[in-house]
């Protein structure tokens, strides 16, 4: 006889799939959030006349976070295309270190 810890259980890839309607749905989601973003984004930069250079590179940004999520979500793999490693910018705004603590911590986010 063999014990379970020599011969783990089979995988069934069908279990790791998510059905169809609900990664629909969170592509929806995530599409949504990102509108949601870029319209903040570019209200921001309107109200405040920042420089277009600066809106540009944010808008990038923010692009390539949405392939990389969508990419993810959909189970692809990264392209072999050279990709820049992601740089903090040498100072953030208290408002966005502040936002970035709370997301790593995942504060705020229950539904009591």
């Amino acid at each position: 006889m063999t014990s379970p810890a020599t011969n783990p259980p089979k995988r069934n890839e069908d279990a790791t799939k998510v059905p169809p309607a609900i990664a629909a749905a969170h592509e929806a989601l995530v599409r949504d959030s990102f509108d949601d973003i870029a319209l903040l984004v570019g209200s921001a930069a309107a109200i405040y006349s920042l420089d277009d250079d600066i809106l540009w590179t944010v808008m990038k940004r923010l692009d390539r976070i949405r392939v990389r999520l969508l990419r993810n979500l959909s189970g692809v793999t990264g392209r072999e295309e050279f990709e820049p490693t992601a740089v903090r910018p040498p100072r953030t705004h208290p408002a966005v270190d502040e936002f970035l603590a709370r997301n790593r911590g995942r504060m705020g986010e229950s539904a009591a």
